[in-house]
């Protein structure tokens, strides 16, 4: 059985709680090992929240679904695929079983709120159009206030997912994603020739372990191991930084992150517009510093370089993307899908590349 990753008891009673954080609480909905194969695709950035709730001194809380009826095949009580999924950070021994959609229907676990005066709640899980649903509805219902972090929220048919972060904001909760929730000590700008110059990647650490690769063989895409390490050289910094500078507000668009003066992160979004079943313009370049990365930088420049390209007319954004196995799970889970149509030029340019397209 695969080790759950957890946290220290002791370590986790000796942190410092925050006052602003009393009678607040951090709910994981249903990621179980029968819950949607999409689960795993938030993964990372659930694990991030649950480790920013604790630190902020939240309760966190696990919801177990666990499925009564006659014949039942999947959240069978006793069964593995009722468990909590081994790759979700377990950090608390706060775990209760509902076996309705609505959470508040575990007695245990409303008598948990009522035992730690808890009001209110910031919402991770699945399913979104159903136990994530019913659980805030009826926590907005009893005049809870109820926070969905939507970049931490899945469904089974994740094209139901803008309708259903709208009825969440309609009945009373507050939608934001992770980086919003935990309040963005980053700024975010359109680059320009006075904050951006040749030398601003001097800093910038591009550093990846690959360790595998997708590979298409014999017409399937097949997962192929290939480890390395990716990095840039000072060199390679400063060349792509001109480059970048060059082409400022003069036939591309780019949007960086910055932490104080020094930039960590850019974005940056070509004005040619190409297809002949879709218009096009591409994603040129799409980078976070590697000691930035998992923070919600990298959604809210993606979110930055589709408006760019919806405003040049396009109604998809084309990546020619990097094919190792974590940088296709970061595009996934963005929302990107293998092109409908591919740019031949692009791909002959980058023939190791997985051609990638965004409905905008």
């Amino acid at each position: 059985m695969p080790t759950r990753m957890k946290w220290n008891c002791d370590e986790l009673n000796s942190m410092q709680r925050s006052e602003e954080m009393n009678g607040k609480a951090l709910v994981v909905i249903d990621i179980q090992n029968d819950i949607t194969k999409h689960c795993r695709d938030i993964m990372e950035r659930l694990n991030a929240a649950i480790e920013w709730a604790a630190e902020s001194g939240m309760e966190i809380v696990y919801i177990q679904h666990n499925n009564l009826s006659a014949g039942t095949r999947t959240f069978k009580p006793g069964i593995k695929g009722a468990e909590l999924v081994p790759e979700l950070k377990v950090v608390s021994d706060h775990i209760f079983v509902k076996t309705k959609a609505n959470a508040l229907t575990s007695e245990t676990f409303s008598e948990f709120i009522q035992s730690r005066e808890i009001r209110e709640f910031y919402i991770t899980g699945a399913d979104a159009t159903a136990c994530v649903k019913s659980t805030c509805f009826n926590m907005a219902k009893a005049g809870y206030a109820v926070h969905v972090i939507s970049d931490c929220v899945t469904s089974y048919d994740l094209k139901k997912m803008p309708v259903m972060l709208a009825y969440y904001a309609d009945k009373g909760c507050e939608v934001k994603d992770l980086a919003g929730c935990m309040g963005s000590k980053y700024q975010y700008k359109r680059l320009d020739n006075h904050n951006f110059t040749g030398h601003s990647l001097d800093d910038y650490v591009r550093y990846q372990t690959v360790t595998a690769c997708w590979r298409k063989i014999n017409n399937d895409w097949q997962l192929v191991p290939n480890v390395y390490e990716e990095n840039w050289s000072q060199v390679q910094c400063r060349e792509i930084a001109e480059d970048v500078a060059q082409h400022i507000n003069l036939d591309r668009t780019s949007f960086g992150a910055f932490d104080g003066k020094r930039i960590i992160g850019f974005a940056t979004v070509s004005h040619r517009v190409f297809g002949v079943t879709s218009r096009y313009v591409q994603l040129v370049c799409f980078q976070i510093s590697a000691e930035y990365r998992r923070q919600g930088i990298g959604r809210k420049l993606f979110s930055m370089a589709c408006e760019e390209a919806r405003r040049l007319g396009a109604d998809k954004l084309y990546i020619s993307a990097h094919s190792s196995k974590e940088s296709q799970a970061a595009y996934r889970a963005l929302g990107c899908s293998f092109a409908e149509e591919i740019n031949e030029e692009l791909a002959a340019a980058e023939p190791f590349d997985v051609q990638m397209e965004y409905r905008l």
